[in-house]
């Protein structure tokens, strides 16, 4: 490998390892979430878990919430100062119900058995995409098996919590920081994507390879922008800002699937078979075609929730399984670069 690769190489070890970390602190903190018991799009709730803590305050599917513990819902600059409610501690909604306005105390609790598990699935999750985007770029050291590890091991990170960190200034410092390699992660998927044989012309040509990075870069400003400055929390800015990310996200996914399928359909069954494509393909329907089709039906529907829908996400597994197993075939039979 050359120097400037052996760097990159250094460097995404560098940041697997603080990933992990970053997982792991966020692990040993979780023994503190706690659970409000409701779900809700702009203010608005959608959803009561039954037996939660917003039912036992008397909360209902409609109501918009003004304020928390006399903080407007609103009030950005506010809320970032305040500290994490803590397992025990009551606070006073004030919400609009059908146009009258009343005062509810709501007591936090832990997180429920069913949560908590989930979280664990969703932290192993998250490892198994980082360890295995890393040993298999260990493994093989091409510019494909980068690419993906580039890929696995950001998107991984989309599973960690990470710790509770107090300072607003650099809980909003972490949040752009969060956020822009969330966003980064579905841009690197793409971008695998077009590179796995047959490499697709879009990605040869340096000036279009470029351009795929623009949506990114627009988005990090607009995150920093709107984070930097505290802006007021008005539906309409929570309105866009949702749209935004999700347009982003659903645009790579939808770039990636279909990507994937013209290349295994253009492609003859002794190509499929040499690079992989039979697993790739696999692993897509099942990682990503559920996803991408009850996240844009939930752009679509906030307020829809389907049978099943807190483990929607566990499909992701078959992701680096599929795509590992593919690589392996691929590397396999391809010369060394």
């Amino acid at each position: 490998m050359s120097n400037t690769f052996t760097k990159y190489t250094t460097a995404l070890t560098l940041v697997a390892v603080l990933f992990v970390i970053w997982n792991i602190l966020g692990i040993l903190d979780s023994k503190n979430y706690t659970n409000n018991g409701y779900n809700s799009d702009n203010y608005t709730i959608n959803k009561i878990i039954e037996g939660g803590a917003a039912e036992k305050a008397g909360l209902q599917v409609g109501d918009v919430i003004k304020s928390t513990g006399g903080i407007s819902v609103t009030d950005t600059k506010a809320l970032n100062k305040r500290q994490r409610a803590k397992i025990g501690e009551t606070r006073t909604f004030v919400i609009d119900r059908n146009g009258e306005e009343l005062s509810l105390d709501l007591t936090y609790t832990g997180m429920s058995d069913k949560n908590r598990n989930l979280n664990r699935i969703g932290d192993m999750i998250g490892l198994l995409f980082i360890f295995i985007g890393f040993f298999v770029h260990r493994k093989h050291k091409s510019s494909l098996s980068f690419s993906f590890a580039l890929f696995a091991i950001c998107f991984g990170f989309i599973f960690t919590n990470g710790p509770y960190i107090s300072s607003s200034g650099m809980n909003i410092a972490v949040n752009v920081i969060s956020s822009s390699i969330v966003l980064f992660s579905f841009t690197a998927l793409a971008v695998f994507m077009l590179k796995y044989p047959p490499l697709s012309s879009f990605i040869g040509d340096e000036k279009k390879r470029k351009m795929i990075y623009i949506p990114l870069i627009i988005m990090i400003v607009i995150i920093s922008v709107v984070q930097g400055s505290q802006m007021d929390r008005s539906e309409t800015l929570n309105t866009v800002m949702r749209l935004l990310f999700a347009a982003y996200i659903i645009f790579f996914f939808l770039v990636s699937l279909i990507t994937l399928i013209r290349k295994y359909r253009n492609a003859d069954a002794d190509f499929r078979t040499a690079n992989g494509l039979n697993s790739m393909l696999i692993g897509a329907l099942i990682g990503l075609l559920p996803i991408l089709i009850y996240f844009s039906a939930g752009t679509i529907s906030p307020d829809l929730y389907l049978p099943g829908y807190e483990y929607i996400f566990i499909t992701f597994i078959a992701i680096p399984i599929f795509f590992s197993m593919a690589l392996n075939q691929q590397s396999n039979n391809s010369p060394s670069e």
